[in-house]
């Protein structure tokens, strides 16, 4: 038997003990009451941080991915199907331990289960981003919510397509959006990766990245193939960071970012530790 939530298993002793001191204060009264704190204040601290002790023990023993996770990847990765056997084997792990330790939920009239599927395509661009960096959670981006079409939000009162809420450590898309943009990245925009590398750099605000503030909007349109206003468009509003777009069209776009910006897409490779 496969055990995924190391947490409940050192939970379950503690429940035993609290419900035995919880009937003993109740049955006689007496003034060892105070001990029934102990077992309680673990409890808490259990649920607290289960996501914590749940993925340290996770990290020991590997999920291994279902072969039509496994399929899609061989189908539309390129990225994937590039990597080493070595390289493939770390990529599925952190593929497996990032689809457990992060909830995805997808919201209408009523919050649902996001499929295995929708999910693993998901997150197989915050592993490709950050398959040579340690940091492939993201930080603390630990919810994903997708909305069937464009959404308003509380910050945005508007409809648009992506938003990322480091306070909230939530990533809000619209499936409608993400999936052809996964599949088919020549003709629709990829907002998965432009989430990804939005989280990314606010979560890692301090380190020093490329300088591509001296590169126009020209270079970014011929690599892609994407004007600005478009992109613009399709996500819903204006976006200032251009890093942002940068290290998305590195990612989905890397033989034509690399013949039109070799400098930096050897910065890049350099500063993701990534050799593509």
């Amino acid at each position: 038997m496969r055990i995924y939530s190391f947490s409940k298993i050192l939970a379950l002793p503690l429940v035993i003990i609290f419900a035995g001191y919880l009937y003993y204060l109740l049955e006689y009264l007496g003034e060892q009451w105070i001990f029934i704190l102990i077992p309680l204040i673990l409890l808490v601290a259990l649920y607290t941080f289960h996501p914590q002790i749940d993925y340290w023990y996770l990290k020991k023993k590997p999920i291994p991915l279902d072969d039509e996770i496994k399929n899609w990847l061989n189908k539309y990765s390129p990225y994937y199907n590039n990597l080493s056997s070595d390289s493939k084997t770390k990529y599925e792990n952190r593929l497996g331990w990032y689809l457990y330790a992060r909830s995805f939920t997808s919201v209408g009239t009523e919050q649902r289960a996001v499929p295995e599927d929708i999910k693993a395509a998901i997150a197989s661009e915050a592993i490709k981003l950050t398959l040579g960096v340690d940091d492939f959670l993201i930080g603390d981006m630990d919810r994903i919510f997708i909305y069937k079409h464009p959404f308003p939000s509380p910050e945005k009162q508007f409809l648009h397509t992506a938003e990322v809420e480091v306070e909230d450590g939530t990533i809000i898309m619209s499936l409608s959006h993400l999936l052809p943009g996964l599949v088919d990245t020549s003709r629709y925009y990829n907002i998965v990766m432009h989430c990804y590398a939005e989280a990314y750099i606010k979560v890692n605000s301090r380190r020093r990245y490329p300088f591509v503030d001296g590169e126009s909007w020209e270079s970014l349109e011929e690599i892609s193939g994407f004007n600005k206003d478009q992109i613009f468009k399709t996500i819903g509003y204006k976006v200032e960071d251009i890093r942002i777009f940068h290290i998305n069209f590195f990612f989905t776009f890397t033989e034509r970012y690399k013949e039109i910006l070799p400098n930096l897409y050897r910065e890049w490779n350099s500063f993701f530790n990534q050799k593509i």
